[in-house]
């Protein structure tokens, strides 16, 4: 999570050419209004919607098929996207930014006449200078003839004009430093809009966990050891909008749980909803929030019906600047025992949720997230297995699971320098 302000920002490593080329996708789908992938599929004709997610995953280089029927679907340039494919396509280089678009003109400043209003959208110091110029010469053409007392009403014109030009030079900084980059500390609270404020939903560790489904809905894996099956979708994204539709790239077994672990940047307070197009219901387990407002969180929903290709499973947040979010299946569990959660700030060396420990019993499943920004990426400790980790910029979700031994207050533990945030969850 974000560096504090008193220590300088680690330099990360430039994004490999796939990376660059498929942030670039993202945008060009955001800018086409973010249609679903199974509606650029129908677009495209021959290309299935999981290659085309897979293409804006920047897991691996798109072929150029692949591209160009992204780009159409989307309503992109062609030549303009080949080009920056076949940048892409070249060993160690990057496809090229998108152009920039040119920034309006300043308005004309009149040489005379009464003094010019200050300019309280100005982008930059060179039009408030231009502004407090304008004022100066104004002033002075209004000043009165020579006589008594000229000197004295020098003085204070000029003195008049130089605290304007202060007060709207400290005012224009501040109008551009109010601007946030992605990486820059997030608005404070009241920046959010109202709607956003209103409280997140309870988490199931503090009320009944939901139970499975019937038996006739159960499979017999639903009586092993718990265990991974599969990662069911995910994605994550720099966005503008408060809600993400993922398809489901791997089927689910009916009977299953399916435990959604996300990580929410510089987001405002609000409920968090996740469910599917089979109506299965995802609850809160664990929630933690650290001083910089990032947010992770794990949610599940037991005994889940069966999901295919067809399917898809919608999140709805409140407002941030970067969300990532997987969705995993797992065998073997249908309820929550109970919940660890914790946060620290940069420049540590641990991360751990051993403050907040969870009682497990031996054949417990545990699953741990962390989300974190900068420093090193979080490695948990040998016992874990770790799931494909997300990455976005500086920003990781990375996730694990381990079979409890031992009856005793579970934690999850290992090694960062990051800002983190990280949830367990103790399932059976």
């Amino acid at each position: 999570m974000a560096e504090q302000e008193s220590q300088p920002a680690e330099r990360e490593p430039a994004p490999s050419a796939a990376e660059a080329l498929a942030a670039e996708l993202r945008r060009l789908r955001l800018e086409a209004g973010q249609p679903s992938f199974r509606t650029m599929a129908k677009t495209a004709g021959s290309i299935s919607h999981t290659t085309l997610y897979e293409a804006a995953s920047g897991s691996r280089l798109p072929s150029w098929t692949t591209t160009r029927a992204y780009v159409r679907a989307c309503g992109g340039d062609e030549a303009e996207w080949h080009r920056r494919w076949t940048s892409a396509a070249d060993e160690g280089s990057a496809p090229p930014a998108l152009p920039a678009l040119p920034a309006p003109p300043a308005p004309p400043v009149e040489p005379s006449g009464p003094p010019v209003a200050a300019n309280t959208t100005a982008d930059s110091t060179a039009d408030t200078t231009t502004v407090t110029r304008a004022d100066s010469t104004a002033a002075s053409a209004a000043e009165p003839p020579a006589g008594p007392g000229r000197g004295r009403r020098r003085i204070w014109t000029h003195a008049f004009c130089l605290l304007l030009g202060v007060a709207l030079g400290v005012g224009s900084t501040l109008a551009v430093v109010g601007f946030r980059t992605p990486d820059a500390p997030p608005p404070s609270a009241h920046g959010c809009p109202s709607g956003d404020t209103e409280s997140a939903p309870a988490e199931a560790a503090a009320r009944p966990a939901p139970g499975p489904r019937p038996a006739a809905a159960r499979t017999a894996t639903d009586d092993s050891a718990p265990s991974w099956a599969s990662r069911v979708a995910f994605d994550q994204q720099a966005v503008s909008s408060t809600e993400v539709v993922l398809p489901v790239l791997s089927p689910v077994t009916p009977g299953d749980a399916l435990v959604v672990t996300m990580m929410l940047t510089s987001t405002c307070p609000g409920a968090v909803t996740v469910t599917d197009s089979r109506g299965d219901r995802f609850r809160i387990v664990g929630d933690v929030t650290d001083s910089l407002r990032h947010r992770v969180l794990l949610l599940a929903a037991f005994g889940a019906a069966a999901l295919t290709a067809e399917d898809s499973i919608r999140v709805a947040h409140p407002r941030a600047s970067k969300y990532h979010v997987a969705v995993d299946e797992f065998r073997g569990v249908s309820a929550v025992r109970a919940v660890g959660r914790a946060s620290g700030d940069a420049g540590g060396t641990t991360f751990s949720t051993a403050a907040n420990a969870a009682a497990c019993a031996p054949g417990d499943l545990l699953v741990s997230t962390v989300g974190s920004n900068s420093g090193s990426a979080p490695e948990f400790g040998t016992s874990w297995t770790s799931l494909p980790a997300l990455r976005l910029s500086s920003y990781r979700l990375t996730t694990a699971h381990r079979i409890a031994t031992d009856p005793d207050h579970c934690a999850a533990t290992g090694q960062t320098t990051s800002q983190w945030g990280a949830v367990l969850a103790v399932l059976r």
